[in-house]
């Protein structure tokens, strides 16, 4: 993993890696690592970008094989400085030009522009103004206007008001960035695994965009916990899911002599899942 220290990747960066490794063989994960560092130079990326690229999601760029840069060009119909910008954006971009799939062109100008406002008609309608700050959402929100208005009936579709789904995307717009099939996974998974009520995503709303793992093995642990009698019985979702694992392990697992070690297991548990 020496690849990963050039490219500023710390400790912390490297578990996560092994913690969450993708289901493929370890040679070609590297393989795959070196070619999109190829790739990212063909396309004339700046070094510190290629840094914070392989940084931030070296399981993205290990996971991917790639098309050849002039593959991706042609068929992107794209220069090389667009497509920089592209996977600077959003370098899960990548997971759609691998081998063997399908690649669509990029939007011409206009084709650009009617989604920009389709995405701002969306986003007035759920009460936005047009002439505020409120619009700078803009920028953080992928896909298509069909697409925002597809995760936002999905939500309403689940159960919850209208209203009530455009405050939580009001106050955590990055909700929908997930496609209607994972949040359909994740309120499955919070009202039928871990048994809380729907309702609990309005005032957490950002649980859809935590890792499924993340919030299994906080749940579980506090579940745990609460059995033992060595928590409050009544703590938010938020307060179990969101805050960081060394603040979570402090708090509450080193409140039980043996949590430390029921801790270690559930995460065990959970990675081989």
């Amino acid at each position: 993993m020496g690849f990963l220290w050039k490219f500023g990747c710390t400790q912390n960066n490297i578990y996560c890696i092994f913690s969450h490794f993708p289901p493929i063989q370890t040679g070609m994960f590297l393989k795959n690592l070196r070619n999109c560092y190829q790739i990212l130079i063909d396309i004339e990326m700046p070094s510190h970008q290629i840094e914070n690229v392989f940084s931030s999601h070296p399981l993205v760029l290990g996971s991917c094989s790639l098309k050849k840069v002039d593959s991706l060009l042609r068929t992107l119909n794209t220069g090389k400085k667009r497509l920089c910008k592209t996977i600077l954006e959003d370098p899960h971009v990548l997971k759609k030009w691998v081998l063997g799939k399908r690649v669509e062109p990029f939007p011409t100008t206009g084709e650009i522009k009617k989604s920009k406002d389709m995405k701002i008609k969306f986003l007035l309608s759920l009460g936005f103004l047009e002439n505020g700050g409120e619009m700078e959402v803009l920028k953080s929100l992928r896909g298509k206007g069909l697409e925002l208005q597809e995760r936002f009936d999905c939500l309403v579709n689940a159960g919850l008001d209208p209203k009530d789904v455009s405050t939580m995307i009001k106050g955590y717009p990055n909700i929908l960035n997930q496609t209607k099939e994972v949040i359909e996974e994740k309120i499955d998974f919070l009202v039928n695994i871990l048994g809380y009520p729907l309702c609990s995503l309005v005032s957490f709303p950002s649980y859809i965009a935590f890792n499924t793992q993340r919030t299994k093995l906080r749940v579980f642990m506090y579940n745990w916990l609460k059995d033992q009698g060595r928590v409050d019985p009544n703590l938010a979702l938020k307060t179990i899911v969101a805050s960081s694992e060394k603040s979570f392990v402090s708090r509450y697992v080193n409140q039980h002599p043996g949590g430390h070690d029921v801790w270690e297991d559930l995460k065990k548990g959970i990675q081989l899942q």
